[in-house]
This record gives structure tokens, sequence and C-alpha cells, in this order.
């Protein structure tokens, strides 16, 4: 994805998608995307995209991305709780995301997308028990993305122990994990773009994929980039002076065509001026 019409950017590597919201048709969006010059989608396994209702679908997914020349990034559904307290209730959700990675796997996917987090009542738990129940997911989430070839994306997250903060812990315990870097849980975290820039620089060989989010802060918008207070230059130059080739998200609460390819111009557009 050229990430401007007019030329080589310092940015040129990176390649660009969107989120495929729930409600957008799948076939009409990719080649939508593809004719914007978009380079993949990224699709949460949730709402008629839930895996068990595309079972069926796996072919003709994947042949509409090639047909757009369209790659594919898998967000695997965060409302289910790998951190659960209660063992059946872990087992369940495990079983549920490693069959998500099995949907991934099978249309072509490189990547997946899921969130180390527990909603287990803080009244009833310790945080170390909360983290035990987690890893326990964990230990055998990210051997099976691997597994099946695909590149394990853990993001950073805001309601639970392992945000932008705490995120290091993480990597050190899994290397075999990469790192999806969101910019809006960041912020929602307490760190500023300088911070980002900086997080960015010391772990850009364990981030595979960045989910880029505006926000005029308080709450996770969704909004696509430019749209709110966050200032993307600095990131963007850290990006730029790392030589970084791989995805980012525009991860957007919008599913308004017009919308996501302005979010895409201010991309472009501040990606010129590093």
């Amino acid at each position: 994805m050229k990430l401007s019409t007019d030329g080589e950017t310092p940015l040129e590597s990176v390649k660009l998608g969107f989120t495929l919201g729930l409600g957008m048709p799948f076939e009409e969006t990719v080649h939508w995307a593809a004719s914007e010059g978009f380079e993949f989608v990224e699709l949460l396994l949730d709402g008629q995209y839930a895996r068990q209702q595309i079972r069926g679908r796996r072919e003709s997914m994947r042949t509409t991305l090639d047909e757009a020349g369209l790659d594919f990034v898998v967000h695997l559904p965060f409302s289910i709780d790998p951190g659960s307290p209660f063992a059946p209730v872990r087992e369940g959700v495990v079983t549920e995301l490693v069959a998500g990675m099995e949907f991934a796997a099978d249309v072509g996917a490189e990547k997946v997308v899921f969130h180390p987090s527990s909603d287990a009542w803080e009244l009833g738990w310790s945080t170390d028990q909360t983290l035990e129940f987690v890893h326990e997911s964990l230990d055998r989430l990210v051997p099976a993305a691997r597994d099946r070839n695909l590149v394990p994306c853990l993001e950073n997250i805001v309601s639970s122990y392992y945000d932008v903060t705490t995120f290091p812990e993480l990597l050190e315990r899994y290397p075999d994990a990469s790192m999806t870097f969101d910019t809006s849980h960041a912020h929602l975290a307490g760190m500023a773009e300088a911070e980002m820039a900086e997080f960015f620089t010391d772990y850009r060989h364990r981030i595979d994929h960045l989910h880029l989010v505006d926000t005029r802060g308080g709450r996770d918008e969704h909004l696509p980039v430019g749209m709110g207070n966050l200032d993307f230059e600095p990131l963007f130059s850290a990006i730029a002076d790392a030589g970084w080739e791989d995805t980012a998200t525009l991860e957007v609460g919008t599913e308004d065509y017009e919308t996501i390819a302005l979010g895409k111009r201010h991309v472009e557009r501040l990606a010129s001026n590093v």
C-alpha cells in the first residue's frame, strides 16, 4: 500500500488496512478496499462474522480476497474471557479461539489479533490469581497460533492487567508472541504521544501489527486518524526511523466508506511530513 499517491514516503513499506465493520458486506467492502489502495482488511470474528456464522464461507471469502489482491488479518473475538476464574469457561474460550485460528489459517491470514485479558471480579480474585488464569490460556493459545503458521499478535488493552505499561512483562514471558500496538489504548493507559514513539522504538522488533486509532480522550472512540486529538507524527517518525515493514489497521468504529477513506488520506498526509 502506498501511503502517498505522489511518490514514495518514509512509511512506504507499511501496509495499511481497516476494520471491516460487522454490518459491512464482505465482498463489496473488500473490492472497495482494493479500489482505495488498501492492502488488507481486518475482520473481527463476531456478530454476522462470528466463526459459526461463516463456517461455510471460507472458500468464497478466500476467493474474494484473492480476486481483489488483498491480504487478511483476523481479530479473534474479545467478548469472551480467556482469563476467566472458572476452568470450564476458560476451556471453552480457548477452544473457540483456536477454532478461530483454524479459520484464519484456512482463509490465508498470516496474523491473529487477540486480547490477553481477564474479566475476573477484582473483589473475588487477586491480581496474581487473575494473571494465572490469563497465562494458563496463553500457554496454549500462543503455540496454537504458531502451529498454524500464524503470528499471535497480542494487543495492549486498557481494562485488564496487560496495558501498555505492563506489556513488556508479557513479551518477556512469551518470546514466541508478537504485539499489536493500539494507539488509543496506549493513550487511555496514560501514555503521551512522545512516549508511544519511544515505546515503539524500544519494542519495534516485537511489534508486528498496529491499530491506528484516534480519540478525543476519555474513552476508546475508535475514530479514524486525524479525527481526534492524538498527534501521530512522533509515532510515524519512529516507524520511519526504524524502517518498520508491517501492517497497520485503521481500527475505526464506522462503516461509512467516505469516512474510512478520509482517515486513510489523513495517514498519507501525516506520513508525507515525517
